[in-house]
């Protein structure tokens, strides 16, 4: 059995796609199979979706992360979700992205594991001091 190909496709408003494939590439290299679009000022995001469906055939599984549940981009992408090749998650982020394309899953279940894995390293960190500093220390 031939294994499908894979491609993954980040969207968003403005720029934030782009930026993202950017970062995703300085750390895990680049991917030939990963596409960025932005919906830019007097855009529609019908014109993204219509080119990200002209990219996508049977033979292969793609992934599509989104920027905002409930943004044009993400709604216009939904209706690509009634193809049974094709994957939409929301709330995109560095860690999620690298976590998806380092693994190059498409399948739901393993993406659902990792967003779950992914919303654990989401914490305010906070720089504790080693010792109790006073104003009397420096004098």
């Amino acid at each position: 059995m031939n294994k499908l190909e894979k491609k993954f496709f980040l969207i968003s408003h403005n720029e934030f796609a782009h930026g993202l494939k950017k970062a995703l590439e300085m750390i895990i290299g680049a991917q030939d199979n990963l596409y960025s679009f932005g919906l830019l000022p007097g855009g529609h995001p019908d014109e993204i979706i219509q080119e990200i469906d002209s990219m996508i055939s049977d033979d292969i599984e793609a992934v599509i992360l989104g920027d905002i549940a409930g943004g044009s981009v993400c709604n216009s992408a939904m209706r690509l979700t009634t193809k049974e090749n094709v994957t939409l998650v929301t709330g995109m982020n560095l860690p999620l992205a690298m976590e998806i394309i380092v693994s190059q899953t498409t399948s739901s279940e393993e993406i659902e594991k990792l967003i779950f894995s992914v919303k654990d390293g989401m914490k305010i960190l906070t720089l504790e001091p080693s010792c109790k500093e006073n104003a009397e220390d420096f004098f």
